[in-house]
């Protein structure tokens, strides 16, 4: 039982240190001022049911894989917690005791897991809100090279018997 809560408290601490990439994103973008656009590779509302139906895969599919591991380990080890509560609980009472500290760890796993499910609902959208701007961001300063073919129809060609007409590649450079 220690082992396993020091395993979660160590996941817990973990997700405080390994997302500094998110938490720069986090200080730099305002979700409040987030709308929806075409080309926003993540949709906060998908990643919102998403981690609903399994906390924390809205938050692997908006590009934070590691986080949305760290809420589903959280999520299933509250189960856990519930879990071996109901079985310390059932134990007492077959003992011939009232269920005891069981229904304690029944009461915190199952607090726990709601907690963490609707935070992580909550997480998941502002998740892929942040993504999404930081995105934009990225792709207004990138640079950007297109090659196209280049038929040349805008030149007017003399009336002649030889039309000859300018083909070419064209590059594109966008910044």
């Amino acid at each position: 039982m220690k082992k396993f809560l020091v395993i979660v408290v160590g996941f817990i601490l973990l997700s405080n240190f390994s997302y500094a990439q998110y938490k720069v994103n986090k200080t730099k973008y305002d979700v409040h001022n987030y709308s929806r656009q075409a080309g926003d590779p993540y949709n906060p509302t998908l990643a919102g049911l998403e981690s609903f139906l399994v906390p924390g895969l809205g938050q692997a599919l908006a590009g934070e894989t590691k986080r949305g591991l760290i809420f589903f380990g959280s999520y299933v080890g509250c189960w856990a917690i519930y879990g071996i509560g109901a079985h310390v609980a059932a134990r007492n009472i077959a003992n011939g005791g009232t269920g005891g500290a069981g229904w304690g760890l029944v009461a915190v796993g199952a607090i726990g897991a709601g907690v963490v499910g609707i935070w992580s609902i909550f997480d998941a959208v502002k998740v892929a809100k942040i993504n999404d701007l930081a995105y934009r961001e990225k792709q207004k300063t990138a640079l950007s090279l297109k090659v196209q073919p280049y038929f040349g129809s805008n030149i007017p060609v003399p009336v002649s018997n030889n039309r000859n007409m300018p083909v070419g590649i064209s590059l594109i450079v966008g910044f």
